[in-house]
């Protein structure tokens, strides 16, 4: 019974370590905000920011942990290369 009982501690700590490796892997510190008619996006760990109209058409590529991208009302679909792994946010200017 007591080695099934540290099996199972062993077990579980190390899907703990496993969710908390991911946990610091997530994308917290990735802003998108609107300054006047300009998109800023910001993260620590971005490489590069890319806008598409809603056709697909891509509109501004930029790299850098900062990025702004001038824009007029419409929906446009926002991909940023964040810590490895593609974000993707619908933006709505109105």
């Amino acid at each position: 019974m007591k080695k099934v009982l540290v099996s199972l501690v062993t077990v579980v700590t190390l899907l703990t370590g496993v969710t908390l490796a991911e946990a610091a892997k997530n994308n917290d510190n990735f802003t998108v905000r609107f300054r006047e008619n300009t998109l800023v996006v910001a993260s620590t760990q971005m490489e590069e920011a890319r806008i598409y109209s809603l056709q697909g058409k891509l509109l501004q590529k930029e790299k850098g942990k900062f990025v702004e991208f001038p824009l007029e009302r419409g929906t446009y679909r926002l991909y940023a290369k964040v810590n490895g792994e593609t974000v993707s946010r619908r933006i709505e200017l109105r």
